[in-house]
């Protein structure tokens, strides 16, 4: 995603934040509290009518591959960039495929209250953010990296675990935990161990 118009431009721009540069230091302290309560209040405002959601009950998601394979036969196909969410529970079960923005490259009206909506509503501990790069290369971009870390952040105040944040391009994909672009829980890091078999068990509930 590009600085200049796209989807992570204008998340940032209608949370009041301009939007990233390359190195540019992460958000402070307080602009980070600023940026949960503006969530916060946005989910309170918000018409609850029911989100698009298509259920692909019991599937378990152990690996990035397997978001790929529930996503792909939708998004890889598109022209025009797509964010879903993916809810979880805490054994990371998909409760549900949630579409949370279509639209053109230039133009995308999302919020991070948005991404974290379908979260709120069905009480979900846990998900997995993905969009799509109409250009066909899945490399996560320096404003990539930043939104990713800005939706952990603002997760994290509400008690919500985003496990990973996939990008769709034709028939491959790149998740940002195994390029390890998610800022990483310090419990996390404690518990990682050798022996995990997927980047997402060390914050598997048993």
């Amino acid at each position: 995603m590009r600085v200049r118009g796209g989807l992570t431009r204008r998340i940032y721009m209608e949370n009041g934040f301009r939007p990233p540069i390359e190195g540019q230091q992460p958000l402070t302290d307080p602009e980070l509290a600023t940026l949960g309560r503006a969530v916060l209040a946005a989910l309170a405002q918000a018409d609850l009518a029911p989100l698009l959601a298509r259920h692909e009950a019991g599937v378990a998601i152990g690996h990035p591959r397997d978001v790929f394979d529930i996503l792909a036969p939708d998004m890889t196909p598109l022209a025009q960039e797509q964010l879903r969410v993916l809810t979880l529970n805490t054994r990371h079960r998909v409760l549900g495929n949630h579409l949370v923005y279509q639209g053109t490259v230039s133009e995308a009206p999302v919020r991070v209250a948005e991404v974290l909506r379908p979260a709120i509503i069905q009480q979900s501990p846990k998900i997995i953010v993905a969009h799509n790069h109409p250009s066909g290369d899945p490399s996560p971009s320096p404003d990539d990296h930043h939104l990713t870390t800005q939706l952990v952040e603002a997760a994290k105040l509400m008690g919500i675990t985003i496990l990973d944040h996939i990008i769709i391009a034709g028939d491959t994909f790149a998740s940002c935990r195994e390029r390890g672009l998610m800022p990483v829980d310090q419990v996390a890091r404690l518990r990682v161990s050798d022996d995990a078999t997927s980047p997402y068990d060390v914050f598997r509930s048993h």
